[in-house]
């Protein structure tokens, strides 16, 4: 049956199903999980990356298996994000300043240094580049992955906060919390232009079948990005434990809490 309205179907207030127009449901359906006590990062195809200890700890759960990362330095890490390279889990370390990649038996393939970045808060991957938001350093970075090559992105209001990224088909999205924007590039770096966002404190986003995906941690709900109408309530805890939302193709919707 196709679904000709963006809704949500919950379970309780704690589980569900988001879907996306103009999509078939039956092959689109992204399933909700809340995850409390971690940060869940979906890594794609049923892989996930789960985050605990401050960012200390980090376990890749892989093909039925959970698989430890070891950065090395335990007292000086804080993963806070992470996305797939091929086989290779990459995590950026926000203490450390720096990327690195694991391959799927838990060793460390590489590394590449962000000491040019203050705090580096959110990255996504295209290609052979990678574009790195420094929420303290106000700037995005758009890497080279292979000869380590850097380019300072510029969009058409200065980067105030720069915090989180979502990669559609088509661009990128970076929300700034300084002033609530969502500033838009092509997946080159080029911009595209920015706007306000609706939502009262706008704290990140994901992409959902090629659709923007906010959380909203002052009114606790979840909005697309082109209405402020709620899609889903989140649990009535304080706002600073609504840390993370996630999602890739194959994975579920992880909301941490």
């Amino acid at each position: 049956m196709a679904i000709t309205r963006r809704q949500f179907i919950a379970a309780g207030g704690a589980a569900g199903i988001l879907l996306s127009t103009p999509l078939v449901a039956g092959t689109t359906a992204a399933r909700v999980e809340l995850v409390s006590a971690a940060r869940a990062i979906a890594l794609g195809e049923n892989q996930r990356l789960q985050i605990t200890d401050h960012g200390r700890q980090a376990q890749w759960y892989r093909n039925g298996s959970t698989i430890s990362l070891d950065t090395g330095a335990p007292h000086e890490t804080r993963i806070v994000a992470a996305a797939l390279d091929g086989d290779n889990a990459v995590l950026l370390d926000r203490s450390q300043r720096r990327l690195s990649w694991f391959r799927p038996d838990g060793s460390q393939a590489r590394h590449i240094d962000l000491t040019d970045l203050q705090e580096p808060a959110d990255f996504v991957l295209n290609g052979d580049h990678a574009l790195i938001a420094d929420v303290h350093g106000h700037r995005l970075m758009r890497l080279h992955l292979r000869n380590e090559s850097r380019v300072w992105l510029q969009s058409d209001r200065p980067l105030n906060g720069p915090a989180s990224l979502a990669k559609t088909a088509e661009r990128v999205t970076l929300l700034t919390l300084g002033d609530r924007r969502l500033h838009h590039f092509t997946l080159t770096g080029d911009s595209l232009g920015s706007e306000v966002s609706t939502l009262t404190m706008p704290s990140g986003l994901t992409a959902v079948n090629d659709q923007l995906l906010i959380m909203d941690r002052c009114q606790k709900q979840l909005c697309w990005a082109d209405r402020a109408t709620p899609v889903l309530a989140l649990p009535q805890t304080s706002a600073q434990q609504l840390a993370h939302l996630s999602w890739q193709p194959g994975s579920n919707l992880l909301i941490s809490v």
